[in-house]
């Protein structure tokens, strides 16, 4: 079985599973089929038909992509929500809140997108208030536990300027 593969059965299992294989900028970059910097517009949590689980679309304003062709304005679906005095919270899944500058690693279905590898493929975008340049910081990855796969050593999630992180992508998309 494929890294991609094993991935993507990791993550096709219930909403409740607490752990995925983890992820550098690289598999992230490759299992991506866009990759942008945007803003959060929006977000609404609605009931699935059969009004088992809460799903939330989060509206986001694409200002850059950096693979792919999303432009303008995106819908990313998530796992969980509140709504109608109820919560459902997903372990890995990165809360996104409307103000949030983000770069997003997304993977394209249908007219909708989702974040690859759960919270990994979330960084929050900070600018400092003297102007220095701005710093993308991964999305804490609470209640997920990262399986660091066969062959591979473990790597510690940091923060790295907005364009190193951009520059990173942009060589991963070239390579491929």
């Amino acid at each position: 079985m494929s890294r991609l593969s094993l991935l993507l059965w990791c993550l096709a299992g219930p909403a409740f599973a607490s752990s995925a294989l983890q992820m550098d900028v690289h598999a992230l970059a490759h299992a991506a089929s866009d990759v942008v910097q945007g803003r959060v517009t929006g977000t609404r949590t609605e009931w699935t038909d059969d009004h088992s689980r809460l799903v939330t679309f989060i509206e986001v304003d694409v200002r850059q992509t950096w693979k792919g062709r999303a432009a303008g304005r995106l819908t990313v679906v998530q796992p969980g929500g509140q709504r109608d005095g109820l919560a459902q919270r997903v372990a890995g899944v990165a809360l996104l809140d409307v103000g949030d500058e983000l770069a997003l690693f997304l993977e394209r279905q249908g007219p909708l997108w989702r974040v690859v590898g759960l919270s990994q493929g979330v960084y929050r975008v900070e600018r400092p208030a003297d102007g220095s340049a701005a710093r993308a910081v991964p999305a804490a990855v609470e209640g997920l536990r990262l399986v660091v796969p066969p062959g591979s050593s473990p790597r510690p999630r940091t923060a790295v300027l907005l364009e190193e992180l951009q520059q990173q992508v942009r060589r991963e998309v070239q390579r491929e």
